[in-house]
């Protein structure tokens, strides 16, 4: 930094190439203009989690609320579901293949929790847009009770649509018969069950879900 007494330019203030001129107590300074560092590049490995961050968002943001119910007994005012199904997807249900990162959405969860899950859970249409479904009840065995409730999700990642059903069938009955909207492209459609109890102070206990592609 140096400073200037002369009596044609002492005032004088702005820029000049990579110069900068001030007043400064009364006096001129010239000072040269900071180098700015080369803008960040980032590595491969860091632009490959960046690629699985955004699609991971993307496949996640329609389901917000289910997120919210199906993680509700972990959900905190700092924590919501789509957090921790977001941790979930980038660990467990990102595919790279030549390549090209995808979601692998039957092994993304929407729900969890310590619930036994759906066993041998199987589909069938009975209908233009009816769907069977079945499984093995377990009883009373480890974490599943006769009289935990069914919760289903029907998503469709390119429409964004996401239809809920909530409580149709218990463990016991071993099947469930669905009615699927109209509006529900059945192509490319998934389908999420999860059992869960009822707990106090309306929260939810849930089991992990099972996912199937839906087959027309």
């Amino acid at each position: 930094m140096a400073q200037l007494n002369h009596p044609f330019i002492g005032r004088i203030s702005g820029k000049l190439g990579n110069l900068v001129i001030y007043q400064l107590n009364g006096k001129t300074v010239v000072r040269e203009k900071p180098q700015w560092k080369k803008s960040y590049q980032a590595t491969a490995l860091q632009r490959l989690y960046q690629q699985k961050f955004k699609l991971a968002t993307a496949a996640l943001r329609p389901l917000l609320k289910v997120l919210d119910t199906g993680y509700g007994e972990y959900v905190t005012s700092t924590r919501k579901g789509f957090h921790l199904a977001l941790s979930q997807t980038l660990k467990f249900a990102m595919l790279e293949t030549q390549g090209t990162v995808s979601v692998n959405y039957e092994s993304m969860l929407i729900s969890s929790g310590f619930v036994s899950p759906v066993l041998n859970l199987q589909t069938a249409w009975v209908g233009t847009r009816e769907l069977s479904l079945h499984w093995e009840s377990q009883g009373n065995q480890g974490n599943a009770r006769d009289s935990d409730l069914s919760w289903i999700v029907l998503y469709n990642p390119d429409q964004g649509i996401v239809e809920e059903f909530t409580g149709g069938a218990f463990r016991r009955t071993q099947s469930q018969i669905l009615t699927l909207s109209p509006r529900l492209n059945l192509e490319g459609t998934y389908l999420y069950l999860s059992f869960y109890r009822q707990l106090t102070g309306n929260k939810r206990r849930f089991s992990d879900s099972v996912c199937i592609a839906l087959e027309t």
